[in-house]
């Protein structure tokens, strides 16, 4: 959807109030978000291919990031036998949903796997009560080091979150929130790299089915492996600095390449 060039639709009557307050000229339909480039950093089958790319879309390799300074792994994380399953509700709906690390607490900590819940830095580990060996809960681990030991991710959904389980070829278990969470949960299911528990079903029955459904059928794993192939073959970030010294310098659109 981020992709999309219907996505500037979304945006298209706040960015024209926002126009006239300033003295622009009218963009009733946003044709201006998308008008000189866009870059997207995102799997190449991310976005939805029944809505076309915007015109000037240029896909690049997501470089996932999640260390704000000198975190390190866990020295308990490298020896632990798997499966591993990672999971998080990101960092900005980690509170609004009571109950639901409960739910996954209870549906995965019997279950013959390693569980890493984090559950942000505003809570306390404390509050979930003891836990069994094979579950462990913690404030926070960065993604980008915990990811490459993981089976599994169990998450609400978040850009950030699935496209980092998606380059480093992890299936999933999603339980969307709010947002651009569904969208984000239905591209995934159409990828084959993973399934999602609807609002009325987040018991601990319905993610401990989910996780072993996944864990037990490989193919998840191989279509989520395909797609970080196909994302790591993408042009990084230093290409974004190209296209964008081509701008400045032609000062005209940038057309999306054929081939993507």
């Amino acid at each position: 959807m981020l992709s999309s060039d219907a996505a500037r639709r979304l945006v298209a009557p706040e960015l024209e109030r926002l126009r006239v307050a300033y003295g622009l000229d009218p963009d009733p339909d946003g044709a201006m978000v998308f008008r000189y480039l866009h870059l997207a950093f995102e799997p190449p089958r991310f976005h939805d291919p029944a809505l076309p790319l915007a015109p000037t879309a240029h896909l690049l390799r997501p470089i996932p990031f999640s260390q704000s300074g000198s975190e390190r792994l866990p020295a308990w994380v490298a020896p632990l036998e798997h499966p591993i399953v990672y999971a998080t509700l990101g960092t900005v709906f980690n509170s609004r949903t009571p109950g639901l690390f409960e739910a996954i607490l209870d549906g995965l900590r019997h279950e013959p796997v390693q569980l890493i819940l984090t559950i942000g830095r505003d809570r306390e580990p404390s509050e979930f009560g003891p836990q069994p060996e094979n579950a462990r809960v913690e404030r926070y681990i960065p993604q980008s080091l915990l990811l490459p030991y993981c089976d599994l991710v169990i998450c609400h959904g978040g850009f950030s979150t699935v496209v980092a389980a998606l380059t480093s070829g992890l299936p999933m278990v999603l339980i969307p929130i709010d947002a651009d969470q569904p969208l984000n949960a239905q591209r995934c299911v159409a990828l084959g790299a993973a399934s999602v528990i609807a609002a009325g079903e987040r018991t601990p029955d319905a993610i401990r089915a989910a996780a072993r459904t996944i864990l037990g059928n490989p193919e998840y794993r191989t279509e989520a492996e395909k797609v970080a192939a196909e994302t790591a073959a993408l042009p990084g970030p230093e290409h974004a600095a190209r296209l964008l010294e081509q701008l400045a310098r032609g000062r005209r659109s940038l057309p999306a390449p054929v081939a993507e």
